[in-house]
């Protein structure tokens, strides 16, 4: 049976780098050990010699990726420019998109990790209708990255910012997908009198786990650091996605900052969810659960997937006790991705929730 031999370049440099001074330190002391000294002496001046070349090398090779992480990220943010406007809210910029007309105002709010490119499907066709804002999270996107924790409260009070200072005008309908549910569920409580809906696509609920492993904790800690020298982006663990916009997300998802935030976000879950736990109820506020679709085909053959699928949609349901005025839409055949996987539902519930809030708020418009 012929056997498969891959060459991983960056792999290989670390082993020769790391395995080829152990060799001739082992080889120095067994010298050394049996008595032929001339040899150890060699081998050990070989060594320092081998060492402050490889110290050279290694030197030489993060200042040439530095550079090409520099210069990457320079040419790429002039070729896919952010679309929207880089608002200040106090010493750092968050990202604000909005296209179309009309009231209430849609605010759209990502996962735990994305930017407004998650809206990709749905901001335009909703900018037919009314008028409708994407914006990226400090740290993620082209937003600078945030001096606050990454928790709901914070987020909240960031959006409520931008939004004031962009001159956006409440009242506004409230899209928020996975962790992004429990980001609008805070402003809604924070500034409810600027709040006419909520819509949660397959939203974060307090109970759920999001466990955070110590191989995921390393990986976005070494993430961290060599993305400053472009070895994410040099191997392609960054960016991907759509082929329509993967280009931009490349530019966006391979900025030396976004591991770190990402790190932050993940850590300060369990945190977020316990603030989200002890709020109250919305009332009679207009609000749309959309969930994804529990006997859809599983993407592996996992023994738990049923299990696991029917334990959320448990908990998607406990959502709709949040409000007197719930709805509650599956979308056939999506996974957690409703967005993307049918954003032809995403819009249809917006659509829906501004019906209810333009009755609440009869003569705004």
């Amino acid at each position: 049976m012929p056997i498969n031999v891959t060459f991983h370049p960056v792999r290989s440099a670390v082993v020769l780098l790391l395995g080829l001074p152990l060799v001739m330190l082992l080889a120095g002391g067994v010298a050394a050990i049996t008595a032929h000294h001339d040899f150890s002496r060699n081998i050990f001046r070989g060594l320092r010699w081998g060492l402050g070349a490889e110290v050279a090398f290694v030197f030489v090779m993060a200042v040439v990726g530095a550079s090409y992480q520099a210069i990457s990220s320079i040419r790429e943010q002039r070729l896919y420019p952010p679309p929207g406007k880089l608002v200040d809210i106090g010493g750092y910029r968050l990202h604000l998109y909005c296209s179309g007309e009309g009231g209430p105002t849609v605010i759209l709010d990502y996962g735990r990790v994305g930017s407004y490119l998650d809206w990709y499907h749905v901001q335009p066709q909703v900018a037919r209708f009314a008028r409708v804002c994407s914006y990226d999270r400090g740290g993620y996107g082209w937003s600078d990255p945030s001096p606050k924790p990454r928790l709901p409260s914070a987020m909240a009070e960031e959006l409520y910012t931008l939004l004031t200072k962009a001159g956006e005008k409440p009242p506004y309908v409230l899209v928020g997908h996975s962790f992004g549910g429990f980001d609008v569920l805070m402003y809604a409580h924070k500034y409810r009198d600027e709040v006419a809906g909520i819509v949660l696509v397959d939203g974060s609920h307090p109970d759920q786990r999001l466990p955070f492993h110590w191989r995921d904790k390393l990986w976005l800690r070494m993430m961290q650091v060599t993305a400053p020298f472009g070895l994410p982006r040099c191997r392609r663990w960054c960016g991907g996605g759509p082929a329509e916009n993967a280009s931009t997300r490349t530019a966006i998802f391979c900025r030396s900052h976004v591991y770190r935030t990402d790190y932050d976000q993940w850590a300060a879950f369990p945190k977020g969810a316990e603030e989200v736990r002890r709020l109250g109820a919305l009332g009679d506020l207009p609000l749309h659960v959309v969930s994804r679709d529990p006997d859809r085909k599983p993407s592996s053959d996992d023994p738990t997937f049923s299990t696991r699928e029917r334990h959320w949609l448990k908990l998607q349901q406990e959502l709709l006790q949040l409000s007197s005025n719930a709805t509650h839409t599956i979308a056939a055949g999506s996974g957690h991705d409703v967005m993307t996987d049918r954003p032809d539902v995403v819009v249809q519930a917006i659509r829906q929730t501004m019906e209810k809030a333009r009755k609440r708020w009869l003569g705004s418009f």
